[in-house]
């Protein structure tokens, strides 16, 4: 009984993740970020609790996420989004150190860094999406 609640529990806190190959779509671009956003509260949660082995899977999951993120990114060759993906991956970087370390500040400071690469990739994807919707908009003379 127990291996089927531990089964079915972590098969509902499986992080989204894109198939290695495959590039994520602007659907799938859309959830990675929602993702980011649910993890990177989770990562505040773990740091004010002080529960260090949670964090470090939380950095993980952030790994993993900002890798398709940045593949996104990479695939209409947008290099601020490139930029700012991979100074997020530092900053995860750093995070999961902090976690190792179980140093408070350091972890903070990390997530923000993280928030402040996020946010500037936010903006990138709504000014994308803004450019490929008139990018397909029918020509009228």
């Amino acid at each position: 009984m127990m291996t089927a609640i531990f089964t079915i529990q972590s098969l509902f806190s499986m992080p989204l993740v894109i198939a290695q190959e495959a590039v994520p779509t602007r659907e799938d671009y859309s959830a990675l970020i929602r993702e980011v956003d649910f993890t990177i509260g989770d990562a505040e949660l773990h740091i004010d609790q002080k529960y260090w082995g949670d964090l470090g899977s939380d950095t993980d999951v952030l790994k993993v996420l900002m890798e398709q993120i940045e593949a996104f990114w990479q695939k209409d060759n947008i290099t601020p989004g490139v930029e700012h993906s991979s100074q997020a991956l530092v900053a995860i970087r750093q995070l999961s150190q902090a976690s190792g370390q179980e140093n408070n500040s350091e972890a903070r400071q990390a997530v923000q860094r993280l928030k402040q690469h996020l946010a500037a990739i936010k903006d990138l994807g709504q000014d994308h999406q803004t450019v490929t919707i008139r990018s397909n908009l029918p020509f009228y003379a």
